[in-house]
């Protein structure tokens, strides 16, 4: 078996619920899945659409959280902010703030002010990012949001049947390599650019069928995840993780098949655990950034 990245903390990052306009799922469906799925911390991002410096969509749900079974889940909360070049995750931040018509580096300088940090989800799809040469910190190089989109078009009713029968076969075809965002991260890392890797679910258990939920929580949650070394179950230690790069992307999905994955090193020190002769991915590692570039206030 090719040795997986150290996964003491495994957690979700991009996850919307009721707050979000396009969410009316309840928190206790994340916890409960969270729960299931045995997460050790979930990153609320729900839409924050303000005119104003506003609190955080779902702030009251931050901290350690009990879930069904007892287990304790770290929730961090961030916001999804729509600028005027794409969509923008702002982390580890203590409140929303104005985005919407604004260039999107004017809205990552709002982030950093806070001391938080930025990453550009669903970057080559959802309408993508267009500021490239814009600070963001991070960049989602997998959203399970996008990879749903495969199952829509006109073959979009004999897809669901066969979801409805065979959704592991489904899943095996929609979880595939994210070429696209590889190849942006790619060229983000030889030019130069200290930009961690993140995996978003931008969950929303929005999409139901006759009272079938096609994309419930638990599922999304099964996709790629964050996994992080060894820190304490806390907002400020698992943020600093994330924001360093520290943590990996690790398609759970696939871990079954771990004895299968071929490991594949980059020139920019970046490392893919790869199935299929690389048309799915089993792991990406980040290369071994330096220290951050700034440190909070």
């Amino acid at each position: 078996m090719k040795s997986l990245a150290l996964a003491a903390l495994v957690g979700v990052l991009h996850v919307h619920h009721a707050p979000s306009h396009d969410s009316d799922a309840p928190f206790a469906d994340v916890l409960a899945a969270a729960d299931q799925d045995g997460l050790d911390f979930v990153v609320m991002t729900d839409h924050a659409d303000v005119s104003a410096p506003a609190p955080l969509p779902g702030v009251e749900h931050a901290g350690v959280r009990i879930a069904p079974s007892g287990r304790k889940v770290l929730v961090l909360v961030g916001a999804e902010l729509a600028t005027a070049d794409g969509h923008l995750l702002a982390l580890d931040v203590v409140r929303a703030v104005p985005a919407l018509g604004r260039p999107g580096r004017d809205v990552i300088a709002d982030v950093h002010a806070q001391g938080g940090f930025a990453v550009v989800p669903h970057p080559e799809s959802h309408g993508g990012w267009h500021d490239w040469d814009a600070p963001f910190d991070g960049l989602e190089i997998q959203n399970t949001a996008s990879d749903f989109r495969r199952l829509y078009g006109p073959l979009l009713p004999v897809r669901l049947v066969r979801f409805a029968f065979d959704r592991e076969a489904v899943l095996r075809e929609l979880w595939l390599r994210p070429e696209a965002e590889l190849a942006r991260w790619d060229a983000l890392l030889a030019a130069g650019r200290r930009v961690p890797a993140f995996a978003g679910t931008d969950a929303h258990q929005n999409v139901s069928l006759l009272g079938w939920q096609l994309d419930p929580y638990a599922q999304q949650f099964r996709g790629a995840r964050m996994v992080c070394p060894d820190a304490p179950l806390e907002a400020h230690a698992v943020w600093r993780l994330l924001r360093e790069g520290a943590c990996a992307v690790r398609w759970a999905f696939y871990e079954p098949r771990a004895a299968e994955a071929r490991e594949v090193r980059f020139p920019s020190g970046r490392v893919e655990l790869q199935l299929d002769g690389g048309a799915r991915l089993l792991e990406v590692r980040n290369p071994p950034f330096e220290p951050p570039l700034y440190s909070p206030p």
